[in-house]
């Protein structure tokens, strides 16, 4: 069977059943190893624990079902595995940015999407790689303290910020894959 039929047919499981009680050791009979191997293989496969994948897709649906229901919180958090809403809300608030009993003022609910795998997928070319050695370097950084909401105002403004405190004292400073990159490391910010 094709690992990414197998993975696919996983996520539906799970999808099927974000109500109910998942049963790792029907997922891994899915993929046809133990429980503990399945676990490593989604982690590794997906770069997201398979536990950690669940409770991302109920707290998704679950944002879902008291935007459009008219289901009480607790009705919610007993559907989704939470033995409380206290639990719960603390959840629902870290994932969603707000507490559940704000759903039905605040449309701006984070969805975490089922992952499916193409199981087209056909790699049959070699892999060349090289290890290179690189002389050691520091890394330095600078942060602010923002929120959700305002991210998209704050990290500009800061960014731009940054490069004019030390362009002049560090010279150009290239900007390349979301990390500040520098010709000479040696000096300290």
């Amino acid at each position: 069977m094709n690992i990414y039929k197998a993975l696919n047919e996983v996520t539906k499981y799970i999808d099927d059943n974000l109500d109910k009680e998942i049963d790792y050791n029907h997922i891994a009979r899915i993929l046809g190893v133990n429980v503990y191997t399945m676990q490593r293989l989604f982690a590794v496969l997906t770069n997201i624990t398979l536990s950690d994948y669940i409770r991302r897709r109920r707290m998704s649906s679950a944002g879902f079902d008291l935007y459009k229901g008219d289901l009480k919180v607790i009705d919610v958090a007993v559907k989704y595995g939470y033995d409380s809403s206290e639990s719960f809300s603390r959840a629902f608030q870290k994932f969603h940015g707000i507490k559940p009993s704000m759903v039905k003022k605040n449309v701006h609910l984070n969805n975490f999407p089922r992952i499916i795998f193409d199981e087209n997928i056909i790699e049959t070319k070699e892999l060349n790689y090289e290890i290179v050695e690189l002389d050691e370097l520091n890394l330095y950084g600078k942060g602010i303290k923002t929120s959700v909401e305002k991210i998209g105002l704050d990290a500009p403004s800061f960014y731009k910020t940054f490069e004019n405190n030390y362009k002049d004292k560090y010279g150009n400073i290239l900007w390349n894959n979301n990390i500040w990159w520098k010709k000479r490391w040696s000096r300290k910010l």
